[in-house]
């Protein structure tokens, strides 16, 4: 029997390693995700802490809706703001919903009740870098927060994103009735599609203006003081943003939610006073006017009180740290149970041809690894159980690895931006699965098999050497 005829998920498919929040959906990596997740002892802590605090809020309105999630980069936080994303919008995707796909995850049945009581009431995730949505003033605006999550919450609506006023123009035609008149008046003047043409409303000023005397029944005169005026005439606030969204949730019933999931807000704030106090703002707001029904989850990678303290030592962010109720730190510690669940798992007959094998040549493999007594975290096999569970690997592997990560983390330049859990780790276990997959099933994998991987992350010229 061959390596790669053990597992029960074939070896050789994709794994996605970097989680990107804001990636376009594929249905075939979107169920991957979903059935691979791996909920760790630690996520089952972080999950039943927020479900708990966000299913409070059904029962009961509360201002508390701000949750930060910390943890050095690589730690699975964003994927983990992901995984929320899903479950919360009970995303659906080959015909089975996050949540169906999440049972058999959930160990304790009260966890899943729990979850599934979440998911009851109809919910809109808005998920995004924050980065990546930014303008190249965003951050020099003191404004610069609630800017992007208009820009998200316009995008998610289908209106103009990149223009603030003209969507809310959009919006008010939708609110009227006039929009789709707007747009079959716009593609007769202008022979192209509205949603086409209207980031470059500056050089359709003519059509533009014709499109909206003819949608709204303006003269031509206001229709062109309108256009003319509106960019100045139109701001927004953490207030008015906030009266925004309880407008639209209102619009949709009595029980409906929006959340917006950031990613990486601690990295894009940096040491900026007036962007911290602006998503404090934001916060506050959305917790007075939409208590309970609009929900603010964050990543980064320090913890709230660590940012407040260290960056802006001369200021009293108490508010802000009292803005996130809810906060998770995720360490990552969990890896060798990630990887095990997601790589490693066999088949029944692979359990009990590796149970066999372990039984003959446990005493072998025993005098072959060994360690002195004082080595901490090197793990030889301690079970038959382990033997299957961790073959072709052996457990000090796991340990090891990620104190080589952490090595290079701090002492090499290019593997600065290393993560040293479960992304690396993943993907130097996945390597050394294929590229030994054509291997007997007496052979475990090597230490010196990694290198391949680690050495990406080595600066050239010790590499030479």
């Amino acid at each position: 029997m061959k390596l790669k005829e053990l597992f029960s998920k074939k070896i050789q498919r994709e794994i996605n390693g970097v989680i990107k929040v804001d990636q376009v959906d594929n249905p075939d990596v979107l169920f991957q995700e979903l059935d691979e997740f791996v909920i760790t002892t630690e996520l089952t802590r972080h999950f039943n802490t927020f479900f708990k605090n966000y299913n409070h809020s059904i029962d009961k309105p509360t201002a508390n809706i701000g949750v930060w999630i910390s943890g050095f980069f690589g730690s699975g936080k964003s994927h983990f703001l992901k995984m929320l994303s899903y479950l919360l919008e009970n995303k659906e995707v080959k015909g089975h919903t996050a949540v169906d796909l999440f049972e058999s995850k959930f160990k304790d049945p009260l966890m899943y009740a729990e979850v599934k009581r979440a998911v009851s009431v109809p919910t809109e995730a808005i998920l995004f870098n924050i980065d990546s949505k930014s303008s190249p003033e965003g951050k020099s605006s003191k404004e610069g927060i609630v800017e992007i999550f208009l820009k998200v919450f316009n995008e998610k609506l289908g209106y103009c994103a990149e223009i603030p006023w003209l969507a809310n123009l959009e919006r008010l035609l939708d609110k009227e009735g006039n929009y789709e008149k707007f747009k079959l008046a716009f593609r007769e003047v202008a022979g192209e599609e509205w949603e086409v043409l209207r980031d470059r409303t500056y050089l359709i000023q003519d059509e533009f203006v014709s499109a909206l005397v003819k949608a709204k029944g303006l003269s031509k005169e206001a229709a062109e003081n309108y256009f003319l005026n509106a960019d100045s005439d139109y701001s927004i606030t953490p207030e008015s943003f906030a009266l925004l969204i309880k407008d639209y949730i209102d619009s949709k019933g009595p029980k409906n939610r929006i959340i917006f999931l950031v990613d990486e807000i601690g990295q894009y704030i940096s040491d900026n006073t007036s962007l911290m106090l602006n998503l404090q703002t934001v916060v506050e707001q959305l917790g007075i006017y939409c208590p309970g029904r609009a929900w603010v989850l964050v990543t980064s990678q320090e913890a709230i009180d660590t940012i407040t303290k260290e960056r802006f030592r001369d200021q009293d962010f108490s508010k802000i740290q009292g803005r996130f109720h809810t906060r998770l730190s995720l360490s990552g510690s969990n890896t060798d149970e990630v990887i095990r669940k997601r790589l490693l798992e066999k088949t029944t007959i692979a359990e009990k041809t590796l149970s066999q094998h372990y039984h003959d040549q446990e005493k072998i493999l025993a005098n072959l690894i060994t360690f002195s007594t004082n080595t901490a975290g090197m793990k030889i096999y301690d079970s038959n159980k382990d033997f299957v569970n961790c073959y072709p690997f052996v457990p000090y592997q796991f340990k090891l690895l990620q104190d080589v990560f952490a090595s290079l983390r701090n002492f090499s330049h290019a593997g600065a931006h290393l993560s040293e859990n479960e992304r690396s780790m993943l993907n130097a276990f996945h390597s050394a699965l294929k590229e030994y997959s054509e291997k007997d099933i007496t052979d475990l994998v090597p230490f010196n098999i990694f290198f391949s991987t680690v050495k990406t992350f080595i600066d050239t010229n010790i590499v030479r050497m």
